[in-house]
């Protein structure tokens, strides 16, 4: 269902960034300037809302995809905006838990209810400047896949060592945002190697 995501550049990095964080749509709609999908993964549900043909995507957009998570009881929100995100998006979206919980408050819940309807809300703002294009297409980019809990001891011990004592890669890296790597996790590259026939190495995800 990802493939019908093509429609405008937003769409299409939505489209990649499902395919590699092994995501399933569930609904997609589209109203003028934006597409709202409803994903799944495992028992996990996320909006993710993409916003085209704007310079700026500001706090209206944010505070939009906060109701529909609201709204559906989904905490998990992901915005991909075509134009620069305003400073007060961006800290909306960073606060997230905090914004909902004096937002809830104001419309008339008490702080205990609000506190439990905000707990663990969240919003990922990917960036305009996240390639419309697969990166993992393009033969200098070798395959990255994100450790499970497992893995990631197994390695570990494997090396005696500890995760940040891996070479590093940041969160904001573009294959680390495609992946939805976070802080704390492990990375794992592969490479094809005319030596070796395939070389490993892993990355350490810090903010």
């Amino acid at each position: 269902m990802s493939e019908s995501l093509s429609r405008t550049g937003e769409e299409k990095r939505a489209s990649i960034l499902i395919k590699y964080r092994g995501l399933s749509v569930k609904k997609i709609q589209r109203e003028a300037e934006k597409t709202i999908i409803h994903l799944s993964k495992d028992k996990d549900k996320m909006i993710m809302m993409c916003v085209s043909n704007q310079e700026t995507v500001g706090v209206v957009y944010v505070r939009e995809l906060m109701s529909l998570g609201v709204k559906e009881d989904i905490k998990r929100l992901i915005m991909v905006g075509g134009g620069r995100y305003t400073y007060s998006a961006q800290k909306m979206a960073e606060n997230a838990e905090n914004e909902l919980r004096n937002e809830l408050i104001k419309m008339g819940k008490t702080r205990e209810e609000a506190q439990q309807i905000a707990k663990n809300f969240e919003i990922e703002m990917i960036p305009s400047s996240l390639p419309s294009f697969d990166l993992f297409k393009h033969r200098l980019v070798p395959k990255h896949e994100i450790l499970s809990e497992e893995e990631k001891k197994a390695i570990l011990e494997k090396y005696h060592a500890e995760p940040h004592q891996f070479p590093w890669i940041k969160m904001n890296d573009p294959v680390a945002i495609i992946l939805g790597a976070k802080p704390g996790e492990i990375v794992k590259i592969t490479r094809d190697s005319q030596t070796a026939g395939t070389y490993v190495s892993y990355r350490y995800v810090i903010k």
